[in-house]
């Protein structure tokens, strides 16, 4: 919430208008702090919920059907969620599908979707995205190629592209340069404890 509190608000300021958000959405954490931070009165206007194929949300709100389902793997690989946790919080503060229409967009971003956007993005205007907030690039450039996207709006990004450079890099044929502080955590050693998927050998780890 203190992202978008500081966001929205430094819009405000700017332009005296209400910020709209463009949001990469798997398990709808971010989505639902957009929404609080609406919700207490922050200057935002619409929120557009950015999924990649798992699009069990955006097929509710067309449906009105809920039907989680398995995650399909996609580039976006943080955002492959079937069946969304935080969707509990969001129908409690809309538990009609036809308010939670009123209250967010939502789309769905394939992988080649995903590629065209970053590789695009990059030759227009030099930016590089992580697939994941390329998929909301691509949501926002959907609705500004119909003409709705009025006042100001922010694509929230989610990771540096330099986090996910085995996917970026081949789609731009390019190195991605590293910040000091990610590099610092690639750098260190992976430390991996193989368990036996048993309730007792979890208690007996997190205890020695």
């Amino acid at each position: 919430m203190v992202y978008y509190a500081a966001a929205s608000l430094a819009v405000w300021r700017r332009s005296g208008e209400s910020a709209s958000f463009v949001i990469p959405a798997g398990n709808l954490g971010n989505a639902v702090a957009c929404i609080w931070a609406r919700q207490v009165g922050l200057p935002i206007d619409a929120v557009v919920l950015a999924h990649n194929a798992n699009r069990t949300v955006p097929d509710y709100l067309q449906t009105g059907d809920w039907q989680p389902r398995p995650s399909v793997a996609t580039l976006a690989s943080a955002m492959d969620v079937g069946n969304p946790s935080n969707m509990e919080r969001l129908q409690v503060l809309f538990p009609a599908v036809a308010e939670l229409r009123k209250a967010v967009g939502a789309d769905s971003v394939d992988d080649a979707a995903i590629r065209a956007r970053i590789e695009a993005d990059y030759r227009g205007w030099g930016q590089i995205w992580c697939p994941h907030t390329a998929t909301a690039a691509e949501a926002y450039a959907r609705r500004k190629s119909h003409g709705k996207t009025s006042g100001p709006w922010v694509i929230v990004a989610t990771a540096h592209p330099a986090k996910f450079r085995e996917i970026v890099e081949p789609i731009l044929g390019l190195e991605v340069a590293v910040p000091e502080s990610l590099a610092a955590l690639f750098a260190r050693e992976t430390q991996v404890e193989d368990l036996p998927g048993e309730v007792a050998a979890l208690r007996h780890a997190l205890s020695h």
